[in-house]
């Protein structure tokens, strides 16, 4: 009987720890900081999150997800530049390091971000 009372507390131990480790962040973004990772959500009318940081030959992918509201992405140097749709995605793959600004071109007040090649 103790070897199970001591397997069951293992066990909790285990999903303590496992739901711990997923509820913060694992790694991806909070609103304190840029996204380490690529994808950028365009949601209630801006682009979640607003900032990224990824490693030169990274690939940044924009999901349109905002309820039929169409979006474009355009790069403010010109350099990438989607078509305007509701849905579906955009990719761009970034070889430089460097800070590239874009925004939504037909919402450009509220819509705006960075990414950040390192």
């Amino acid at each position: 009987m103790r070897k199970r009372a001591g397997w069951a507390a293992g066990l909790v131990v285990v999903v303590v720890l496992t739901a711990c480790g997923a509820s913060s962040g694992g790694g991806g973004s909070t609103s304190a900081g840029p996204a380490r990772k690529g994808t950028v959500i365009l949601r209630d009318i801006s682009f979640k999150p607003d900032k990224v940081i990824v490693k030169a030959g990274d690939t940044v992918t924009w999901s349109f997800e905002d309820q039929g509201i169409s979006h474009d992405v355009v790069a403010d140097d010109g350099s990438f530049k989607s078509e305007v749709k509701d849905s579906g995605t955009f990719r761009h793959t970034f070889d430089t390091p460097g800070t590239f600004t874009y925004k939504c071109s037909l919402h450009p007040a509220q819509m705006t971000g960075t990414v950040t090649v390192r």
